[in-house]
């Protein structure tokens, strides 16, 4: 359950938008609402991201990368794992030095 206060005119505005998509309350509006968004979300691939030191990224990255060998760009890794970018790329850095993982020459 999750109590919501709605003005005056936004209850109007939701009652008119229920009406006109036939929907059986404002309730069933509401979670329509709520759903579609969501789904919005979803699509949009929101990267929460994570605080973590550059110690910590690496561990992570470390584990995400023997879970799944391959080449990877750091890009991958931010999405992936919710790194900032500049703890990933010190991360990535930190794991090249010590030669966990190796940086790839384009051809």
């Amino acid at each position: 359950m999750l109590p919501t206060r709605y003005s005056k005119r936004e209850v109007e505005e939701i009652e008119r938008a229920r009406r006109v998509l036939g929907l059986s309350s404002r309730s069933a509006f509401i979670r329509e609402a709520v759903l579609s968004k969501l789904e919005e979300i979803k699509q949009v691939r929101v990267v929460e991201m994570q605080d973590v030191s550059a110690d910590q990224a690496s561990e992570m990255i470390d584990r995400y990368l023997m879970k799944k060998p391959g080449v990877h760009y750091v890009s991958e890794l931010i999405e992936e794992l919710g790194l900032e970018p500049r703890i990933a790329f010190e991360a990535v850095g930190k794991l090249v030095q010590g030669g966990s993982v190796r940086v790839r020459n384009k051809v």
